[in-house]
């Protein structure tokens, strides 16, 4: 595999965290080839092109395009996704194609200045050598690899995005329902508060697609956000019921687990 100086092609490159990827490897000095549904190169015919091959469009879309393009994928290429769901597109990869195989997702928005000290997790699927070639290429840019399996993943984006996520909606919706106007809320928040209203608008600015994945299409979402409504109902039980020594208690047990280090770091007890 011709990864020395490889031909990189993204499908879904003009997309904001395609381009932010197209960004990242022309500044490494690559030639960067981008398909999407605007552009004269069609996805077969860049693919035929690449030595790298990245998919990085909607996780709703991802196995689909996966089917049809890994087949052309030469063999001694590197085909990678960069979506925040790694089990169905790993197997997919590792299906439909012959080639190296490796599952990417940054874990930052594209939106983020500058990358050095993100965190990009890394699925290994097959092969070495383009393995090697991209966590170099990350590590070089400061990017911080964390290598998982495919399942661990998603049950950790289902605690981390899934949960995050439906609770921040589910807080939107309380504070849409409240009768008070939204400057009203804002006028008296916080400043941890604000940054909360903030995130909110965020996410209802963008395209609801890009949700619907992370809440709908991962299993470990659903699990941890039953989790989730458990713990809910059981503070609405303490608070209601004024148990002041089951909330001193929860208190407790909670502070055994965010134990602070002597630098400063929050770690698991």
């Amino acid at each position: 595999m011709g990864l020395t100086r490889p031909t990189v092609g993204i499908v879904g490159g003009t997309g904001r965290m395609g381009s932010w990827l197209a960004d990242l490897f022309e500044g490494y000095g690559l030639r960067v080839l981008c398909a999407g549904r605007k552009t004269e190169l069609t996805p077969s015919a860049m693919v035929r092109k690449s030595d790298v091959v990245v998919i990085s469009v909607p996780i709703a879309h991802t196995v689909k395009i996966i089917r049809e393009l890994g087949p052309v994928v030469r063999e001694d290429g590197l085909l990678m996704d960069l979506t925040s769901i790694k089990k169905e597109p790993m197997e997919a990869m590792l299906k439909y194609s012959r080639a190296e195989v490796v599952g990417a997702h940054p874990l930052f928005g594209p939106e983020e200045g500058h990358v050095a000290g993100q965190r990009m997790a890394i699925c290994p699927g097959r092969g070495e050598r383009g393995l090697k070639w991209l966590t170099g290429i990350l590590e070089q840019v400061g990017i911080k690899v964390v290598v998982m399996d495919p399942e661990e993943h998603d049950r950790m984006m289902g605690l981390i995005q899934g949960v995050s996520h439906f609770s921040t909606l589910a807080l939107g919706i309380c504070i849409s329902q409240s009768g008070f106007s939204y400057d009203d809320v804002s006028n008296c928040s916080t400043q941890n508060f604000r940054r909360r209203l903030d995130r909110m608008r965020a996410i209802v600015e963008q395209p609801s697609e890009l949700f619907e994945s992370i809440l709908m299409d991962n299993p470990g979402a659903g699990e941890f956000i039953e989790q989730y409504q458990d713990a809910v109902e059981r503070m609405r039980e303490i608070t209601c019921e004024g148990d002041t020594g089951a909330l001193r208690g929860l208190f407790r047990s909670l502070k055994a687990f965010f134990t602070v280090n002597q630098k400063g770091k929050v770690i698991s007890s």
